[in-house]
């Protein structure tokens, strides 16, 4: 029973500092998680700050009707729309919303009318906190586009 005892307490003795090696190990972890939880959530709210502000966007220019087309009488059962109306309204959308305060590196990509539907499109870069640290990029590239039709009908 003795001889037992001693390889009991040799044991033991053996497993000094263990115990820290797993903390470390779970710390290790544990910041991983938050590192990426946290970078993760900066670019789904950046991205989603963005494409409501391209939404916005696209309503202003949707409310911007083609007064020549109007005036003449084409037909149409949708109000036409302009397409220097749009690109106006979506530039004083920007200017009144103070996008390119707001987002990094903000652009207005595209905007373009079929007469009927306007669409949108918004390009930003959005700076992560940790992943940042390691790799050497400015950040990553977002995109939004948003389509709106003229709210009024003949």
């Amino acid at each position: 029973m003795t001889a037992f005892r001693h390889a009991l307490e040799r044991v033991r003795r053996d497993d000094d500092g263990q115990l820290l090696l797993l903390v470390l190990v779970y710390a290790l972890i544990a910041a991983a998680l938050v590192t990426v939880v946290v970078d993760v959530s900066k670019a789904y709210l950046h991205r989603r700050s963005l494409v409501a502000a391209v939404d916005g966007a696209a309503l202003a220019a949707a409310n911007q009707p083609d007064l020549d087309a109007v005036y003449s009488g084409s037909g149409r059962r949708v109000l036409p729309l302009s397409e220097d109306g749009a690109r106006d309204a979506v530039e004083q959308y920007v200017a009144d919303a103070r996008l390119a305060a707001r987002f990094d590196d903000f652009s207005i990509v595209d905007v373009s009318t079929d007469g009927e539907t306007v669409t949108v499109s918004f390009a930003s870069t959005v700076r992560m906190p940790f992943v940042n640290l390691v790799v050497s990029r400015s950040g990553y590239h977002l995109d939004a586009t948003a389509r709106a039709r003229s709210p009024l009908t003949q």
